[in-house]
């Protein structure tokens, strides 16, 4: 198991918008692993993406955060998400494809996860929440959508837990959401997690949202044993049975 990045499309939406496109410098590779993030100004509603499974919709007044997959089939070069409430001050985005070149012929499959909703209040510190027990070794993928990019001073972010930063939107971005990434490899059998610091460079700021999936690609079927979530939230996985016998939940949410 050797998941590693290969490239991304990443930017920030127009104001007032309900759609973006996210293109990619040149098609994705079929069989890759593809991963659309996004964090939402305020409360975008309902967002929608066809042919692509949907983790995480967290939806706060404040903040959205969401968090979508598939396995390319090859034609993923450009995607045109669409959501439901305009955002007046935009949205930032995070498009990306991974391949694991020591394992051919296999699916990809979530084989942990975690999410941490806002409280609506202001922090300059957040986790992503913690996972279960992880099912299978592989990539755990982390974001925290804010609800500002003006409110972290840049140089200032931080992750714990020897998490590798991907991707930190910038000050300049204004107030449109923020997004942060980064990632970390993984083994089977424990769990993980981390929390995301920076300083305000405007204070009292902001409310955040978090989430960690761990992706693995393998020739058998993964067992869903690690996902934890912290609040509620729209969860739907596809791929090969998925047997949830660790799982814990600390709140109610819809599946599909």
């Amino acid at each position: 198991m050797a998941v590693a990045f290969v490239k991304r499309a990443i930017g920030q939406t127009a104001t007032n918008v309900t759609t973006l496109t996210a293109t990619l410098g040149s098609a994705p590779a079929t069989g890759n692993l593809l991963v659309f993030k996004m964090a939402g100004d305020k409360n975008n509603g309902a967002l929608t993406l066809a042919g692509w499974t949907q983790i995480y919709s967290l939806l706060t007044t404040n903040v959205s955060l969401y968090y979508w997959w598939k396995v390319s089939d090859g034609s993923e070069t450009s995607i045109s998400p669409s959501w439901a409430t305009t955002s007046v001050n935009g949205n930032t985005y995070h498009y990306a494809e991974y391949e694991d070149a020591a394992v051919s012929g296999s699916t990809w499959q979530v084989s942990a996860q975690a999410s941490h909703t806002s409280d609506d209040l202001n922090y300059t510190s957040w986790s992503t929440g913690t996972t279960g027990t992880i099912g299978a070794a592989g990539l755990a993928i982390a974001m925290m959508a804010l609800d500002s990019a003006d409110s972290v001073t840049d140089g200032t972010t931080a992750w714990t837990n020897s998490y590798t930063p991907r991707y930190t939107t910038l000050f300049s971005a204004g107030a449109h959401g923020a997004i942060h990434v980064a990632e970390k490899t993984v083994t089977a059998g424990g769990t993980t997690d981390s929390t995301f610091s920076y300083t305000a460079a405007n204070s009292p700021r902001d409310q955040l949202s978090g989430a960690v999936v761990v992706f693995s690609k393998g020739s058998e079927d993964i067992a869903a044993v690690g996902r934890t979530d912290a609040a509620a939230h729209l969860y739907a996985v596809t791929g090969s049975a998925f047997t949830p016998a660790g799982r814990t939940d600390a709140a109610a949410d819809a599946r599909a």
